[in-house]
């Protein structure tokens, strides 16, 4: 896990002991659960910290506040997506359209996993203004630009050897999470098969956009 050192410390400074460390893992995971099910009031600590079995001001201790868990949540989930370990990522050795196809069908299957469901819940749940959003949420927001800057790194590191056109593949980095989040949520409209279609259409069409 991201947090699992012995040198981590409460939002106060003070060095966790074993306990402690057990105490938030243990918040961390029941807050990605409570996102994932995407019920009730999701981004509430008060539920996060009744679900846990501890009590609010344990949680304080441990994040200072709902920004510091919204946070610490991100790292969290940035780190089980292996998106921040190149060393752990796969040799790339096929066609443009094949490295395309890995990534938006490893989007696809993220977004159905509790974790990402729960960045979901959790984008959704945060102001949608930008300025109130860093205003409100400057911990959360700097992690959520984190989790996003790892996947962008996979993503050129997938083309890295093809020598393509630096602007073209930015574009496509900042184009395919919005597309597949938008197909996901067309999965409630239409047809199974309406879904594939869109989403093969989405490799074609950026396939063909980096040739």
């Amino acid at each position: 896990m991201a947090e699992g050192n012995s040198t981590m410390q409460s939002a106060a400074g003070t060095r966790l002991n074993r306990r402690g460390r057990e105490t938030r893992q243990r918040l961390l995971d029941v807050a990605i659960a409570c996102l994932a099910e995407g019920t009730g009031d999701s981004l509430s600590a008060n539920r996060v910290a009744r679900a846990a079995g501890v009590s609010w001001g344990t949680l304080k201790h441990q994040f200072g506040d709902l920004d510091g868990l919204w946070a610490a949540v991100l790292v969290e989930l940035t780190d089980r997506s292996g998106a921040n370990s190149p060393e752990a990522w796969p040799q790339f050795s096929g066609s443009i359209r094949e490295r395309v196809q890995e990534m938006v069908d490893a989007i696809w299957t993220i977004l159905h996993t509790p974790e990402g469901r729960a960045v979901e819940t959790l984008r959704a749940g945060l102001p949608t203004d930008r300025a109130e959003r860093l205003s409100a949420f400057p911990q959360t927001a700097a992690a959520m630009a984190g989790y996003e800057d790892a996947w962008l790194r996979a993503f050129e590191y997938a083309l890295v050897d093809l020598q393509l056109d630096p602007d073209k593949v930015h574009r496509i980095e900042c184009l395919i999470p919005p597309a597949i989040r938008g197909i996901n949520n067309e999965r409630r409209l239409a047809s199974a098969a309406d879904v594939a279609s869109a989403r093969q259409g989405l490799v074609d069409a950026i396939a063909a956009y980096l040739q």
